[in-house]
């Protein structure tokens, strides 16, 4: 079964139910097809037990080699279903270089892994999803440094959240899925620098990113954007289903400063969703709905009520 926040956990991970059986995921793997995803799926003893299309196009080559975001090849030990296995817990968001051969081109993917449980909460299987993020020149070239995530936060970098931004519009127009975008800002940020410190502030947008890495679904995509942003892509839902996800991220990231009196943490965003525009007019409509939650006091999220 799917629901855009399945969890069985007080955070929402995967957009699969983390006790799938096999035909689950069977129409997992065929969902993320359509969304140009690949899913390879593997046994709890390490072996490949099936791949989607999109997968098996990526890793086409006979000798594909996994390599990292700084050109290093991958040792099986280090692969994320490797890391899976052994930790039993997600890996999330990884940059991840697909090679053809010694000297062929390579493929950069975004790559994320978690684990599916049995009933009785052995490891049944690891799914391990590949974004190909290659169509964007930049990315593809090799004589460029790969600025894929904020060294701070974790999250992705500015630039490359914009990017993924426009490619996600490209493939709503092309397949005619939905996809919802969210604007979120600590509330009353620069009083907390200007009180704590700036030391204080970097630690807050840090452990800010985390809880929203870990809030969110397991393929949404999470960038910094401006000083104190993060911006949300949300793919294959409509708004009424992204500002129920936005609610709980925001009631979660309050409750966890609710017992630091000294430094009380909340949040304010904004939510829409695409409906042909480009990504420039996207992200205006969001920051006009986040500075109305700021100016309605913050620790809130504004929608826009012609969606309903």
């Amino acid at each position: 079964m799917f629901s855009p926040f399945m969890t069985n956990s007080a955070y929402r991970l995967p957009l699969v139910n983390l006790r799938a059986d096999d035909a689950e995921i069977g129409h997992y793997a065929a969902l993320l097809d359509s969304l140009s995803i690949g899913l390879l799926v593997f046994t709890a003893s390490g072996s490949l037990q099936r791949s989607n299309a999109q997968a098996n196009a990526l890793l086409e080559h006979a000798t594909t080699i996994w390599e990292d975001e700084n050109g290093e090849t991958i040792a099986a030990d280090n692969r994320l279903e490797t890391l899976v296995l052994k930790t039993r817990q997600p890996v999330r968001q990884r940059a991840i270089g697909l090679r053809a051969g010694e000297s062929g081109p390579v493929v950069w993917c975004s790559a994320s892994a978690f684990p599916v449980f049995a009933d009785d909460g052995s490891l049944r299987r690891i799914l391990l999803t590949l974004a190909d993020l290659s169509r964007h020149n930049w990315l593809a070239s090799e004589t460029q440094e790969l600025p894929t995530h904020d060294p701070l936060t974790g999250v992705f970098a500015q630039r490359y959240i914009s990017l993924l931004l426009d490619d996600e519009g490209r493939r709503a127009r092309r397949y005619g899925t939905p996809f919802a975008v969210g604007l979120v800002a600590i509330d009353h940020f620069r009083e907390l620098c200007e009180t704590h410190g700036t030391q204080a502030g970097e630690l807050i947008l840090a452990d800010v990113g985390r809880l929203i890495s870990r809030c969110m679904r397991e393929f949404d995509m999470i960038g910094r954007f401006d000083a104190n942003h993060f911006l949300l892509i949300m793919p294959n839902v409509r708004v009424n289903e992204a500002i129920v996800g936005l609610e709980r991220l925001r009631e979660q990231i309050e409750l966890s400063h609710a017992d630091n009196t000294d430094v009380p943490l909340t949040i304010s965003g904004g939510v829409s969703e695409f409906t042909g525009e480009d990504s420039a007019a996207l992200i205006e409509d969001v920051r006009s709905l986040l500075a109305a939650a700021l100016e309605a006091g913050g620790n809130r999220v504004c929608v826009d009520l012609d969606f309903f």
